[in-house]
């Protein structure tokens, strides 16, 4: 072996020689040229010994002696390794002494000197960091080992290289019982819901409000925009999902709670610049496809079948059909004699993209510690004028005074600008493509077909909407004399400010139309914290926490209109040209306060046993005032069952095992601030014809109702936390049930009262769910990491009761009828669905058609057999909008310093669930016959003709006498998210003073599963409305630096 490294040795000492001699004749002035001659130095003799191969053999085991397979070996400073076996042995050869590291996820990595042994066998430790996670809990944290609620931590360094605006995109789908939309225009905030809907609250228009969870942002009740927020300035983000934990928020957190903290400064680290950016290419998913010039025309003729086509089948065209017979518009007939084919879509929409740079400083300096960073935002929808920017500035800085008082700040700005309308989307859909966008001469064609207006009209609106948001939190820490004792005053204020100024040239028939509209809110808030942490006898700890604080809120805001201007120069900011008769003014104003009372003890024994105890004392000025105050109990308890020896024992191979169950009780505000008194209207009231104009009148509108309160929600949750398999697995199941009362409805009176209903508590709605989440360590080796984490969850709802009556006597409580309607069914889901059934099928010519009913139209179940179909006797329960269940999967592997990950996200409707509506001619007026010589379909609308007699949508040539939907499975899977990343070696970035360097590409929503036809099928439940936006496909590329 000595002669055989001595002749490498030599060889590679001449081979050096040559190439240099080479560069030298061919490359005189290069570097390479002028490096000196290698040569075989008499050390390099004398030093083969310590470069002889030997080779260390050994075995790799847990602290019980059980044997660990793919544990990581490496020759420290090399890219000498290898991995364990099955039966955790391992064989390295290497040259010389050296460190070896033993690197294993779950357990500590540990060094060890060789010192010329041939054999070296390692015991590693559990590494307990992951179950000693701080997490968030509100008003505190704990860590992950002690928590006895169901709380969820989202992975944001996952989807941290993905083009997300909004913080909230990085946690759709990834957080388990977590639901979070999808969005699809600039600067948007999407829907949340934390474990399904508690409530069957609806507002004036009867929709469905009062699910959204509340927001905390550094310890405070955040009220602002969540699209104001840096997603590069978020440290973490926690999820409060049961009545135990979220008990400490009291009456506004029974729709669950989401807690945000912001990044800070390191104690005693160095200031660490970081600078990020990327951008993102947006194309749409999907859209509604408008039938170009040649399509128009050809379903033209189809809708009037019995006159463009000859009977008596109807499938051959007639050359004599005019159709311009029917155009009502001169630019439509115009436009099918010149041959305009426009493509209104194209017309409508722009490039969209996503720019996105930050740049932020984090360290410490003596007994402070800070964070500071400035990040800009550009983006632009896929409607035309559709635009968002961001400039956002943070500083979080905290300062030790002295051994007893640390005091800081956390704060940021955001200055937001959505300027500009965008163009009209239905419009853009509904226009025929015959029309030509633009006149002869370059200018819009503003009115080619009536009150119709060009969807290119809003784009020429001037308009400002700017968005300020300014938010603090300033506290106080001060250690008490009493050891564990300590006293946190928390003092935020939120300001937000709202300016819309419009001004439109055509408004007044071209005269010009202008508004200013300003907005002002403000929050304030103070929170006094006592905590005090003790530990017993080294078995018992105690963490006790009390609370006092008040919160209050107001806002303000003015409009003023004018309009009919002789000058247009100045716009919107010259209200007072236009005519003093169209100069109007509004204004309002209102405020609010809360007060509130907590006390928490959390309590471990033996590293076993933990017990939670909360309870919370709310006051609100909304509420009625026989009810001014409500109050929270929860308790808690759970067993870490891993840390008893007979399990242990019995279980080697479990690493953690805990069992949960909490109970407790929980609100919803959904109570507005003026709801629980009386209203008055005012004004002109009344004529009495004697010439002395209008009499000034007040009448009650709306009655009051002292006993107003909040929505109770009380619930248990079971759970189970665990890792096993030297932690290769681990994961947590949680099964919940609660039930909501008192829940906040409008209940109709007769018109002699003056009011049209009163607001009251009533009725009761159960929830019940599971879920599950798992993460995997799939393959470990040196150079090679694959993991995998799976989420799934269900969710049940039932409305139990509502007014508790019994009309028609047949022992069963009454459903009760909504507007639209819709109708709440006692013992089904809040969203089912009771209409008509469509069988599917569509009388054809020649068949026996009722009275009433026409070739094309649709055929409905009769469902009593009466040959009637009615609203009475034959309408049923044929689904609900809700799905069966959700699951994600994501994937991450790492090969080196390279990293891919995907993830999946899918909502399932199962059997009769997640149901969307389908029936283009139900939905859209403008569908309907009368209406097709001007308006434009799209081609997904597959319309009844003779021609089409297997069509799957009624035809248009006759109105549906029953104008009831048709309903079809949303169900979707989704490839949302993939990243791929190169890190580069910090061998590499050490020379250049670079601590990290990223370069990565991704891409989001890039490929959708589902038999749905239409519009997204997470964005909406109908499939042809022509308002709703597409989903966006995201091509990404980005750069992460840190110095």
């Amino acid at each position: 072996m000595k002669n055989l490294y001595l002749k490498s040795l030599l060889c590679r000492k001449i081979r050096d020689m040559a190439l240099t001699a080479i560069l030298f004749v061919f490359l005189p002035n290069s570097t390479f040229a002028s490096t000196e001659y290698n040569t075989v130095e008499p050390n390099d003799l004398k030093n083969v010994s310590e470069n002889i191969q030997q080779r260390v053999t050994g075995t790799v085991t847990d602290a019980s002696g059980i044997p660990l397979p793919g544990v990581a070996i490496l020759l420290k400073g090399t890219t000498t390794g290898t991995s364990t076996d099955f039966d955790g042995k391992y064989s390295l050869d290497i040259s010389g002494n050296g460190v070896l590291v033993f690197s294993y996820i779950g357990f500590n990595t540990q060094e060890v000197p060789i010192d010329d042994r041939s054999q070296i066998n390692v015991s590693l430790t559990e590494d307990i960091a992951k179950l000693d996670e701080i997490v968030v809990v509100g008003y505190g944290a704990q860590k992950k080992s002690d928590l006895t609620g169901s709380v969820a931590s989202a992975d944001l360094k996952a989807f941290q290289d993905q083009p997300n605006v909004n913080i909230l995109q990085s946690l759709q789908g990834s957080v388990v019982g977590l639901n979070i939309g999808a969005v699809s225009s600039a600067g948007a905030n999407p829907g949340i819901e934390v474990r399904g809907r508690n409530t069957f609250a609806q507002n004036d228009r009867n929709e469905l409000v009062g699910s959204d969870p509340l927001i905390v942002l550094d310890g405070i009740i955040y009220r602002g925009s969540l699209a104001d927020l840096n997603p590069a300035d978020i440290e973490s983000i926690d999820v409060l999902k049961d009545s135990s934990s979220q008990a400490i928020y009291g009456s506004q957190a029974a729709n669950g709670v989401i807690l945000i903290t912001s990044k800070s400064g390191r104690k005693n680290k160095d200031a660490v610049i970081n600078f990020s950016s990327y951008y993102s290419f947006d194309t749409p998913s999907n859209t509604l496809t408008p039938l170009g010039r040649d399509g128009f025309l050809e379903h033209y003729n189809k809708i009037y079948y019995d006159e463009a086509y000859l009977a008596p089948d109807y499938t051959q065209l007639d050359s004599n059909f005019d159709p311009s017979a029917r155009f009502p518009y001169q630019s439509i007939l115009d436009g099918l004699n010149n041959g305009t084919d426009t493509d209104w879509l194209d017309a409508i929409s722009q490039t969209a993209y996503t720019q996105n740079t930050n740049l932020s400083i984090a360290g410490s300096g003596g007994k402070a510690n800070y964070f500071l960073s400035v990040g800009y935002t550009d983006q632009k929808g896929w409607l035309l004028n559709d635009q968002y920017d961001r400039l956002s500035l943070r500083a979080n800085i905290e300062n030790k005074m002295n051994d007893w008082l640390t005091i800081g700040m956390q704060s940021f700005a955001s200055f937001g600008d959505y300027s500009g309308l965008e163009s009209d989307l239905r419009r853009g859909y509904l226009y025929s493509p015959l029309i030509e966008p633009y006149n002869e001469d370059g200018t819009l064609n503003t009115d080619p077909i009536g009150i119709e207006r060009s969807p290119l009209l809003r784009t020429r609106i001037d308009q400002l909407d700017k968005r300020l948001n300014l938010f603090g939190v300033f506290y106080g820490k001060f250690k008490l004399p009493i050891k564990g004792l300590e006293y946190r005053i928390n003092h935020s204020v939120n300001y937000r400010t709202f300016r819309d100024f419009r001004f439109d040239p055509i408004g007044n028939n071209f005269a010009g139309a202008a508004s200013k509209k300003n907005e002002l809110f403000v929050d304030r808030t103070t929170d006094n914290l006592l905590t005090y942490k003790k530990t017993f006898n080294e078995k018992h700890d105690l963490d006790l926490t009390l609370l006092y604080g008040f919160e209050e809120r107001s806002g303000e805001g003015t409009i003023a209109n004018s309009g009919t201007f002789l000058n247009q120069s100045l716009g919107y900011n010259s209200l007072e040209s236009g005519d003093v008769d169209q100069q109007l003014v509004s204004s309002l104003a209102w405020d609010e306060s809360s007060i509130y009372q907590m006390g928490r003890i959390n309590y471990k024994y033996d590293n076993k046993y933990l017990l939670t105890l909360t309870i919370r004392r709310d006051g609100f000025s909304g509420f009625g005032s026989n009810t001014k105050f409500g109050t929270f109990p929860s308790v808690a308890f759970a067993w870490t069952a891993s840390e008893e020896t007979f399990v242990q024992d019995a279980l080697p191979w479990l690493n953690n095992l805990k069992i949960r169950a909490t109970y407790g009780q929980t609100g919803n505000r959904t109570v507005g601030r003026y709801q629980t008194l009386a209203s008055v209207n005012a004004g002109f009231q009344y004529v009495f014809g004697d010439g002395s104009g209008p009499a000034y009148g007040q009448f009650i509108n709306k009655l009051a109702n002292n006993d107003l309160s909040w929505e109770t929600t009380t619930g248990l949750n079971l759970g189970l936390d665990f890792s096993v398999l030297n932690n290769r697995l681990s994961g947590n199941i949680n099964y919940y049930d609660t039930t909501t009362e008192d829940i906040l409805f409008s209940v109709n009176l007769p018109q002699v009262t003056g009011a049209s209903g009163i607001f009251t508590n009533l009725g009761k709605v159960a929830n019940s769910g599971v879920e599950l989440s798992l993460t995997s360590i799939n393959a470990q080796t040196n150079n090679f990491t694959w993991k995998s984490t799976v989420n799934f969850s269900t969710n049940k709802n039932e409305i139990v009761t509502i007014l508790g009556r019994d009309d028609d006597g047949d022992g069963v409580e009454d459903d009760l009828i909504t507007g639209n309607n819709g109708r709440l069914i006692i013992g089904e889901s809040i969203q089912t669905i009771y209409d008509y059934v469509d069988t599917g099928r569509i009388y054809q010519l020649g068949d026996d058609i009722p009275a009433g009913y026409n070739p094309g139209n649709r055929i409905f179940e009769d469902l009593n057999d009466d040959g009637i179909i009615s609203a009475d006797n034959d309408r049923r329960i044929v689904g609900r909008a809700e799905p069966a269940y959700r699951f994600s999967i994501y994937n991450e592997f790492k090969y080196k310093n390279i990293t891919f990950s995907a993830f999946i996200n899918s909502i399932q409707g199962g059997k009769d669930g997640y149901l969307g509506r389908v029936s283009p001619t139900s939905s859209i007026g403008e569908y309907r016959h009368d209406n097709a010589s001007t308006y434009n379909i799209v081609r997904e609308f597959n319309a009844w003709s003779p021609a089409t007699p297997n069509a799957i949508h009624s035809g248009v040539r006759h109105d549906d006498p029953i104008a009831a939907q048709r309903y079809a499975d949303r169900s979707f899977i989704r490839l949302q998210d993939v990243r791929l990343a190169y890190d580069f070696p910090s061998s590499l970035l050490e020379k250049i003073s670079v601590d990290k360097l990223r370069l990565f590409v991704s891409g989001k929503n890039l490929h959708t599963w589902t038999d749905w036809i239409g519009t997204d099928p997470e964005l909406n439940g109908n499939a042809f409305d022509p308002r709703q936006a597409p989903l966006m496909t995201s091509y990404s590329v980005g750069v992460n630096l840190t110095f």
